[in-house]
Formats: C-alpha cells, structure tokens, sequence
C-alpha cells in the first residue's frame, strides 16, 4: 500500500493532472468578482484570512496541488537520480533536476511573500520622507510631471534621497524605473502636479523575492543545459 501511494505520489502523469488542475483552479477565479479583486491589494494569507470561502475556494484548492505538486517534484528527482545516476551523463542527470529545485525556490518564495510580504499604498508630497526601521529613510526632494499643450500628462517622476549612515544618495523613481531599499520597493503609479506636486506610490515588501529570483535563474540553466544535451544528441 504504501509502496503505491509513493509511485503514484512520483508518478509523471500525476505532475501533469496537477499542473492542468491548477491551470483550470486559477481561470476559475479569475471570474471571482469584487471580492477577489480585493486580493490584489494584500498579501495573499492576509487575503485569504479575511475572504469568505465563496471567494476564495479556488486559491485553498491551488495551495493544495501546489503542495501536491512540490512533493510530486521533490519525488521524480529521487527517482530520477535512482534509476539513472551511472546510466547517463552528468549534464543530463543534473538538467531536470535543476529545473526542479528551481520550481521549488518559486514555490517557496511565493509562499515566504504570501506570509510577510506588505503592500501599501500612499501619497507623497515635496519634503516628506519615508522612514525604514535600521534609522535610514528616503527623502522626496521633487515631483515632476511633464505635459502636452493641452495639460495632458506625458510623463512624470519622482526625484529622492536615500539617507543612511551619514551618506546621502540620490536616486530617480519612475513608473518602469521603481527604487528598492532594505528590502522593500517603491514603485511610482502617478504623480499630479496641482494643486501641489504629489506622488501616489505603492510599498512593496517581497521577503520571497531572492528565492524567486534563484529560482528562475535555476530554472533557466536547467533548461538551457537540457537543451544543450538534446542538441548533442541529434548531431551525433
């Protein structure tokens, strides 16, 4: 029994059935109304400690196979070490498990954001300040918004200090170009030059970000040296 409960557990086929269900679990809720939308403006534990279940069934269900998914992946890459190391290069062995692991930092990384990410959003206005906890803060020293003849906005941004241990960086934050310091990020999402220049930013903190980060570069090498291996294959 427990031997078919760990091959159905490692099973490919299994990967694929979970991946499809968490596909159709997210187009789901993307028709979730209000209240989902309401999910784009906290961390997601936060979210889902606040939603009724009416609107938030479809994230329980994806956490659930997501859970089913990592331990699916953490079990094809034993199995996959088991049955092949010896039997095939190290490139080829190493490929897929890297693809592995590297789901598995995007997972955890969502997970560590999901628990103690912040989001946050506010005005700022010319000489206000934002303070960060080690006693660094970053100043706004100017707004700026450039506009047609006909006062319509082309473009706009922000104009800051960072300060901290005596040092004084400046910096400029625009919509595509946003700052990040001590872990958090601000991103500029418009300014408004009457009837006197502010900034509406929202405040990111990503404690999962590194992992996701390392996951995808993880990610990426296993693919580009799997496909490197196929390559040698068909030419040899």
């Amino acid at each position: 029994m427990i031997k078919r409960i760990y091959e159905f557990l490692a099973s490919l086929s299994l990967g694929l059935w979970l991946m499809g269900g968490v596909m159709a679990l997210l187009a789901a809720g993307s028709f979730g109304g209000e209240d989902a939308a309401s999910l784009n403006e906290m961390p997601l534990f936060a979210w889902l400690g606040t939603a009724p279940f009416s609107a938030s069934w479809w994230l329980w269900g994806t956490l659930f196979l997501l859970v089913l998914m990592a331990v699916n992946t953490l079990l094809c890459s034993v199995e996959a070490i088991r049955k092949r190391y010896g039997k095939s290069g190290f490139v080829a062995l190493l490929a897929p498990q890297l693809m592995h692991a590297g789901f598995l930092l995007i997972v955890l990384a969502h997970l560590l954001s999901a628990k103690g990410g912040e989001k946050q959003a506010m005005q700022l206005f010319e000489g206000s300040n934002l303070r960060f906890p080690g006693g660094s803060f970053v100043m706004v020293d100017a707004i700026e918004v450039e506009t047609d003849p006909r006062g319509m906005p082309l473009d706009y941004r922000a104009r800051m200090r960072v300060v901290e241990q005596g040092r004084s960086t400046p910096v400029t934050v625009r919509p595509n170009d946003p700052l990040f310091h001590d872990g958090v990020g601000i991103y500029l999402k418009q300014a408004a030059p009457f009837p006197y220049p502010t900034a509406y930013v929202e405040i990111h903190r990503e404690p999962g970000a590194g992992w996701a980060l390392a996951g995808a570069l993880l990610f990426t090498a296993g693919n580009v040296m799997l496909l490197a291996v196929r390559r040698e294959r068909r030419t040899a």
